[in-house]
């Protein structure tokens, strides 16, 4: 009845670290959990991009410029030019209005690092996913309003202009081209005072910095690199502070004829929960394709280091909530960690 551990099995599963509270809900509902991104603890370990955005704008900047006799705000100008950088970086880093929302999982099966952090303290289990299943759900959404893949670590040292791969200096390049090109019409306009204020990103030309943002999502240094992260990320180009939110992500208050592809994938539309002093908003995303009887999303589940579940007990959640036991492998962690009970 129980599937053994398949050692040449290729298909490609990444982990989802949670409590025995939060996999009950995953099984139970055939959802997984999207919460706002800049509610997260770590949610500043993006800042790699930005910060490689920052040195390849300043080169490009100062080939661009050859001045170097003048002065402004008691600053070279090169010198102001370099500031004025740093202060649009420093905003975006501190800009938490964009609405985003995130799971993440882990190519590792039994991490230290992630029981403690994402495991309740090995008390919990890692749940192991399709990554073409979830990759299939996210292709239904048009536009790219969700993404799906990989982690990229690269260094951030402090003189870093490049990050070591084809498309990462691609989009760097981009992003550092529409960051000077923004400065440069706020400074032929003589409003570099917005700049400095911050006021300039409410306007149109000041949402160069959105698709960095995003971008920057995907990017950690590589002092992370252990984690083997993957994220799952639906971005909406949402403001908080500006939309109307009585009927984003509220189907009940939307008058649609039939379902849109966002409203399929999250049915229960945008909710809240308590979490300590704060709240926070999220989205489950429903992976059972209308089929509750039939699922290939999960095709793992690593019970934790102090988790007292037996894989029959796994098995029997499984069965009773519509899995197909026989395409699931359940196994405990071999992981010496242990706390006190």
């Amino acid at each position: 009845m129980c599937k053994l551990y398949d050692t040449q099995n290729v298909r490609k599963i990444v982990y989802h670290y949670c409590s025995l509270d939060t996999l009950l809900n995953i099984l139970q509902n055939k959802t997984l959990r999207l919460s706002d991104i800049n509610k997260l603890n770590d949610s500043n370990e993006s800042k790699a991009l930005l910060h490689i955005t920052r040195n390849r704008s300043i080169q490009m900047i100062l080939e661009r410029e050859k001045r170097g006799m003048d002065t402004m705000a008691g600053l070279g100008y090169r010198e102001f030019l370099v500031y004025l950088i740093d202060q649009m970086i420093e905003q975006v880093q501190q800009y938490h209005d964009l609405l985003t929302y995130i799971a993440c999982f882990s190519e590792s099966d039994d991490y230290l690092g992630q029981w403690r952090g994402y495991g309740d303290n090995g008390k919990g289990v890692a749940i192991g996913f399709d990554v073409q299943a979830i990759s299939n759900l996210v292709s239904t959404i048009p536009m790219g309003q969700m993404e799906f893949r990989k982690v990229n670590y690269i260094e951030s040292k402090q003189d870093m202009i490049d990050c070591g791969s084809k498309s990462c200096d691609v989009s760097i390049s981009i992003h550092a081209r529409e960051l000077v090109e923004t400065l440069f019409e706020y400074m032929e306009k003589n409003q570099t005072n917005q700049i400095l204020s911050g006021e300039y990103m409410a306007s149109e030309l000041g949402q160069w910095f959105i698709p960095l943002l995003q971008d920057s999502f995907f990017y950690k240094d590589s002092s992370f690199a252990e984690e083997n992260e993957w994220r799952l990320i639906l971005k909406d180009e949402i403001i908080k502070s500006e939309e109307n939110w009585q009927t984003i992500y509220n189907w009940n208050r939307t008058d649609h004829p039939s379902p849109n592809h966002l409203e399929r994938l999250f049915p229960n539309a945008l909710q809240f929960r308590v979490m300590g002093n704060d709240i926070i908003s999220y989205l489950d995303m429903d992976f059972s394709g209308g089929n509750h009887h039939h699922n290939d999303m999960i095709q793992e589940i690593m019970i934790g280091p102090n988790c007292r579940l037996n894989p029959s007990d796994v098995f029997q959640m499984l069965g009773h909530f519509g899995f197909d036991i026989t395409n699931v492998t359940v196994r405990k962690s071999n992981s010496p960690y242990r706390i006190l009970r």
